[in-house]
């Protein structure tokens, strides 16, 4: 995965230390620029299908900051983003879902309470970080014995 960065403060060698750990979107290119804001910082992210990329958007000036995350059934917490990094992970992850569940399912926009699951239980994780383990509506698990 190539992977470019505008954002003054991170480098890509940065960046890629940052994803490392994290499942890696083959083919795509990733874009951290810097996102302007007016009144506060918040979360913005984009994967564009018909040029494969995945942009990802820092507010700054960075300040922290925290942003309600719909999980659903599991509610809507308030998370905190105390870093960069953490912003970068989590945006990451967040589009990454959608990138896994276009090649799985060929469902890319869809899905965002389940790329939210997804990359809040992941964001934070130290080590490797497996892709997303979603089923198709009516797709059974099945129990080996």
């Amino acid at each position: 995965m190539a992977v470019r960065s505008a954002l003054p403060t991170h480098t890509p060698e940065r960046i890629r230390d940052i994803l490392r750990g994290l499942p890696t979107a083959t083919g795509y290119r990733l874009t951290v620029k810097p996102l302007r804001y007016r009144t506060r910082p918040h979360l913005q992210a984009f994967t564009f299908w018909d040029r494969p990329e995945m942009v990802l958007q820092v507010p700054e000036p960075f300040v922290p900051f925290a942003e309600v995350v719909d999980l659903g059934s599991s509610g809507r917490p308030l998370v905190a983003f105390r870093t960069r990094r953490d912003v970068i992970r989590f945006l990451y992850l967040h589009e990454f879902c959608h990138y896994w569940l276009f090649l799985v399912h060929g469902w890319g926009t869809a899905a965002e309470v389940q790329c939210d699951r997804y990359a809040f239980a992941n964001y934070r994780r130290l080590g490797i970080v497996s892709p997303p383990r979603i089923r198709a509506r009516g797709e059974r698990v099945e129990l080996s014995a």
